[in-house]
């Protein structure tokens, strides 16, 4: 039978892809964002944000993080898995009218968008206008995602399948960072696991907790001689950075709290757009119960005087 070997989280996102020296461009859009109030966030930002905010202190952050994410690369080589689900949100790959709570992809080979520099600016634009992605085929691993849809849905959790992604697209980096930084090479296979940030279709930090501990049961029934790895791909707190929330979810999967994870509040996750996916963490958390999470680094990045950034994060579960 199939074995779980490793669990591993890690942010994603531009404070890692942008050097520091591009990191005021992706402050000057915060400016510009429609989806909070940065002038209210000005007034209230942290006493120490200058601090936060010199080029010494950006660069220190992000060579740290990039520290960070060698460590984790060096600990997949270590493991030596089958395959890797990636657990995280599916951004813009499906379809307008499929909105999943949780999904799976099962496919033979998956569309992964080419590493690219990043466009401050692509939060503002269509997905038409957006620049096309170059696209990459990479092995998926459909046996084990149709037995993941199938033992989830037996296990009482309705999950969705997905067999392709929207017209012209790829899967982007809330999956292609696992290939572009995490992966030894980009030939492990991969069965992406969604879990929906978006409101109303959005699980309570209990259901995802819960659904880790259901995922880890699926595995381990899968009938399969293959050893199988876990990353949560995403979070902490972005666009906004609210540390007090970070450390404390830190806290909590450190001690392997699950009642403090399950009791982490949906207004709260709410806080900025990207922070939900700390309910990617939730999910791997419940899978590799009741082992309990190492911290790598905790770095909250900022990049405007509004205290807008990103709380990278990275942690392994062994």
């Amino acid at each position: 039978m199939a074995s779980i070997v490793l669990g591993i989280g890690s942010s994603h996102g531009p404070s890692i892809q942008t050097d520091p020296v591009g990191w005021p461009r992706l402050g000057d859009a915060d400016t510009r964002d429609p989806r909070f109030d940065y002038q209210s966030l000005l007034a209230n930002a942290p006493s120490d944000i200058e601090a936060q905010l010199t080029p010494e202190k950006q660069r220190e952050r992000y060579e740290a993080a990039h520290a960070a994410i060698g460590k984790l690369r060096s600990a997949l080589d270590e493991a030596k898995p089958d395959v890797l689900v990636v657990i995280s949100n599916p951004h813009r790959v499906w379809a307008d009218e499929t909105r999943a709570v949780f999904a799976v992809m099962r496919a033979e080979s998956l569309p992964v968008a080419e590493r690219q520099d990043f466009d401050p600016d692509a939060r503002f634009r269509t997905n038409e206008e957006r620049r096309a992605p170059v696209i990459n085929d990479r092995p998926g691993q459909p046996q084990l995602a149709g037995h993941l849809i199938t033992a989830l849905n037996d296990d009482g959790f309705d999950v969705g399948c997905g067999d392709g992604v929207r017209d012209g697209h790829a899967l982007d980096d809330a999956f292609a960072y696992a290939h572009h930084y995490v992966m030894p090479d980009e030939t492990l296979p991969v069965v992406p696991f969604m879990v929906s940030r978006y409101l109303p279709y959005q699980a309570s930090a209990a259901r995802c907790y819960a659904m880790g501990g259901a995922l880890r049961r699926a595995i381990e029934s899968w009938d399969a001689d293959a050893r199988v790895a876990l990353m949560a791909s995403g979070g902490l707190s972005h666009q906004i950075i609210d540390e007090e929330l970070d450390r404390g979810v830190i806290a909590a999967l450190q001690s392997g709290n699950a009642q403090a994870l399950g009791a982490l509040e949906r207004d709260r996750l709410n806080g900025a757009p990207g922070t939900p996916e700390i309910l990617n963490w939730v999910t791997v958390a419940g899978a590799m119960s009741p082992g309990t999470m190492t911290l790598l680094d905790y770095l909250p990045c900022y990049r405007s005087m509004a205290g807008t950034g990103h709380g990278l994060t990275f942690g392994v579960w062994g």
